[in-house]
């Protein structure tokens, strides 16, 4: 996968996925076993689908220059609808297994060259 992009929109499509979730239910009085889906819980997330295959769908829902960006794993299993908000790139659909990436997690770095940190910065 070597499509890189600044900012949400230069890879997939924009997208609004319904998809259910589980959910846990406290003192219910009654079960509905004739349609159990009623107690899952219906989500709907927004982002740019940069993945989608047979077992799960990816979607960037955050970008920041500094930071990287923060992404949802949706099971397909789980997806109940696709809507396309806006037509901006091409999603990949069952990528192969070069195509798959890694992203360097930037949380634990510093963010500028005037942070350090040492072992004897502790409160004495």
């Amino acid at each position: 996968m070597d499509k890189k992009a600044s900012g949400i929109g230069g890879v997939g499509p924009i997208v609004k996925v319904t998809w259910n979730d589980a959910a846990e239910q406290i003192k219910i009085h009654a079960i509905n076993g004739d349609n159990p889906e009623e107690h899952l819980a219906v989500c709907e997330t927004v982002g740019e689908l940069v993945v989608k295959d047979r077992k799960a769908l990816i979607l960037v829902h955050h970008w920041s220059d500094t930071d990287g960006i923060d992404i949802l794993a949706i099971p397909t299993d789980w997806v109940q609808k696709i809507e396309v908000l806006e037509k901006v790139g091409d999603a990949i659909i069952e990528p192969t297994r070069n195509e798959l990436c890694t992203i360097e997690n930037l949380e634990s770095q510093p963010e500028s060259k005037d942070v350090s940190t040492s072992k004897d910065s502790k409160n004495k």
